[in-house]
């Protein structure tokens, strides 16, 4: 009996871990990829964007909606989409 639950604990972990093997996040909370468009195909659009980021000078509050917006801009599926015009004109 412990046996089996210890196989299911296992299984249970591997399922919830596995998300995190096709996700990628950047510094401001936002996550990419899923099980069809994989996170690490990402990683150099969120490289790009996070440098972005401080040479624009992005103020701090605005840094997670400007760097969802910049992914989006270099191809990045984000979902839901992200209100970039209003974050532009402000």
């Amino acid at each position: 009996m412990m046996a089996r639950f210890t196989l299911i604990l296992l299984l249970t972990t591997a399922l919830v871990g596995g998300c995190s093997l096709v996700t990628i996040a950047d510094r401001y909370g936002n996550e990419y990829g899923g099980w069809y468009n994989h996170g690490a195909d990402f990683a150099w659009q969120r490289d790009l964007c996070e440098s972005e980021m401080e040479k624009q000078n992005v103020a701090a509050p605005a840094r997670k909606l400007a760097m969802r917006c910049c992914m989006r801009d270099h191809g990045v599926p984000v979902e839901p989409p992200p209100r970039c015009e209003a974050s532009r004109a402000g």
